[in-house]
């Protein structure tokens, strides 16, 4: 039995992997409760559905920023194992999705909260 958890495929409808599809490959990592939006990717989401711009970019939650490349996801956690290994596979998970997209990209996992 394999330690790795089985990640969803990941495929936007133009080939592009946006903030919603990577939202799925979080919620499949062992421990993470949910997406949990804070401050950052709250005002992120809010300004790029009222400038119509990069709205697939952006969920609360997660903003993937196509200037620099970092993306960012806020998350809850459970604890059932230690939280350095859970934030570890998040960003593992979201990397091997952007990769198998043709993008390598930095990922920024804040945890919101644990339970």
């Amino acid at each position: 039995m394999s330690s790795e958890p089985q990640l969803p495929a990941v495929s936007g409808p133009t080939g592009a992997v946006t903030a919603a599809d990577l939202i799925s490959v979080v919620e499949a990592v062992p421990g993470v409760r949910g997406i949990e939006a804070g401050i950052a990717t709250t005002l992120r989401s809010l300004d790029a559905r009222l400038r119509r711009q990069h709205t697939d970019h952006v969920r609360f939650g997660m903003v993937i920023d196509p200037v620099t490349g970092q993306v960012v996801v806020e998350i809850a956690l459970t604890v059932l194992r230690p939280v350095w290994q859970i934030v570890a596979e998040v960003q593992g998970a979201v990397q091997a999705a952007l990769q198998d997209a043709g993008t390598g990209r930095e990922v920024l996992v804040r945890v919101q909260s644990l339970s």
